[in-house]
């Protein structure tokens, strides 16, 4: 880059000798050649900035095609990475399953997860370093609006909103994705129906199969994750529970590999740091949220439409960083963990893990308080 510059130089030097040969142009060849140096100076920097950013961190971020990983689009697209010192590397995948299993193969460093945290600090090793958006929004049981469970409302009276009773319910197949914030919800409605997941049929499937199971009556009740859920309570079908109707709190967590907290947590700090900024921005301005998630969908071949970007931006806030320094990290991730011990979805022994692979040191560090 000295070289080009230099070359421009000269070519500066040359066009001033020229001057005293041509007199009655001197101010146009002056100003032309400020022009070629300023040129030069400009495609220097840029060359410098290019370098610059190839010589930052790369961070291997694991993404997948819903709500919580709209901050690191965002992120990324705006360059708030790379102020704060690092490059991201996204990795995709379909859900939270997935990602565990390829924590394990150490495929991600960082990544965002809800109810399938429980799995990536107890069984894998990784670590809770902070909670960045709420995950009870848009958690629903969807039944047909003439199901029978849906002529029982207020079963439990300290769940009036939430649908159904042992009658009604008992023995009904429920598709969802396991080990994930849908199934955790799955598990809470039968509670308050005074259920288990041993008096129904549970059945394993991605979002959008489960989706099309209700749709095509291959299963009684479909609990989905957004945005699924709020197409199918835009065509009718019922919501029977959500996570706000039995008032469980969740949060989604930014999860690190055991590897990358031990040897990179001032890389995390950076990350965390710009995770807090995308969230401040996205939560300020819920229009240009919306349709970002609307892009972000459509990048990823999920169906959905701008008003339910909008409920679904509404019902599921992003954690401000003022409203970071309120939270106890951990508590949610512990909560769900007590659920899957109660369910046999994790060994015991493995329940006091979680507790120990919570660091909230991170998330201070990076905000400051």
């Amino acid at each position: 880059m000295k070289l080009k510059k230099l070359a421009a130089l000269s070519l500066v030097a040359a066009m001033m000798l020229s001057l005293a040969a041509c007199g009655g142009k001197a101010e146009e060849t002056t100003a032309a050649a400020a022009e070629t140096e300023a040129a030069a100076d400009s495609g220097a920097e840029a060359e410098d900035a290019g370098a610059a950013d190839e010589d930052l961190p790369v961070l291997k971020v694991a993404v997948m095609p819903f709500l919580n990983s709209l901050p690191i689009k965002y992120m990324v697209e705006n360059g708030i990475d790379v102020e704060n010192g690092f490059k991201v590397e996204t990795v995709y995948f379909a859900n939270g399953n997935t990602m565990n299993e390829a924590l394990a193969a150490e495929e991600w460093e960082v990544g965002t997860l809800s109810a399938a945290a429980v799995n990536s600090l107890a069984i894998y090793g990784a670590y809770c370093v902070a909670d960045v958006a709420h995950s009870e929004g848009g958690l629903f049981t969807l039944a047909p609006a003439d199901s029978p469970i849906a002529a029982v409302k207020g079963y439990n009276p300290s769940y009036p909103d939430v649908y159904g009773d042992p009658e009604t319910v008992s023995g009904i197949t429920i598709a969802t994705t396991t080990g994930t914030v849908s199934h955790l919800n799955v598990i809470k409605w039968l509670e308050a129906l005074g259920m288990t997941t041993e008096d129904v049929n549970l059945v394993n499937m991605d979002f959008p199969s489960s989706y099309q199971a209700l749709q095509t009556g291959n299963c009684d009740v479909a609990a989905l994750n957004p945005p699924t859920s709020f197409q199918a309570e835009s065509e009718g079908y019922l919501v029977t529970s959500s996570l706000s109707t039995l008032d469980v709190p969740q949060y989604d967590s930014i999860i690190c590999s055991k590897a990358t907290y031990e040897n990179r947590k001032d890389v995390v700090e950076k990350y965390i740091k710009a995770f807090y900024q995308a969230n401040d921005a996205l939560q300020a301005d819920p229009d240009m949220a919306a349709q970002l998630l609307l892009d972000w969908y459509t990048e990823n071949g999920s169906a959905s439409d701008l008003e339910a970007c909008k409920t679904e931006i509404e019902t599921r806030p992003f954690v401000t960083t003022d409203e970071a320094k309120t939270i106890v990290l951990g508590e949610s991730v512990q909560i769900t963990g007590e659920f899957w011990v109660s369910q046999e979805l994790l060994d015991p022994e493995r329940f006091p893990d979680i507790a120990t692979h919570v660091d909230d040191s991170l998330v201070k560090n990076a905000l400051g308080f």
